[in-house]
């Protein structure tokens, strides 16, 4: 009876781990460099590599909370302009923006 009661203990432990003080600062660290990152890049011009050996071009403008959609404005194709669009990130193999000032 005293193994049964020892497993049962044991199954309602919950490990806190990921919640100690050190993990939440680093994590808010992380989340707090790739908010200046998004936010340093936006109105850049970006070159997007794509599947299918696509390569189209445009101004950053940003991406949603998970990062699987990004907002690229006056996206040259090679079908012509298009004024706004949304690429998924999934689609995109390889992000390109020059001239970034990382001493910000």
């Amino acid at each position: 009876m005293i193994e049964q009661d020892e497993i049962d203990s044991s199954a309602n432990r919950i490990d806190l781990s990921f919640a100690s003080p050190e993990k939440q600062n680093a994590r808010t660290l992380l989340r707090e460099r790739f908010l200046r990152v998004v936010t340093g890049v936006i109105g850049k011009p970006a070159d997007f590599y794509l599947h299918e050996n696509t390569h189209v071009s445009g101004e950053f403008r940003g991406c949603d909370t998970e990062c699987f959609k990004v907002f690229v404005k006056n996206l040259e194709t090679p079908m012509g302009t298009i004024p706004g669009a949304i690429l998924r990130s999934s689609d995109i193999i390889c992000l390109d923006i020059d001239n970034l000032d990382i001493d910000q």
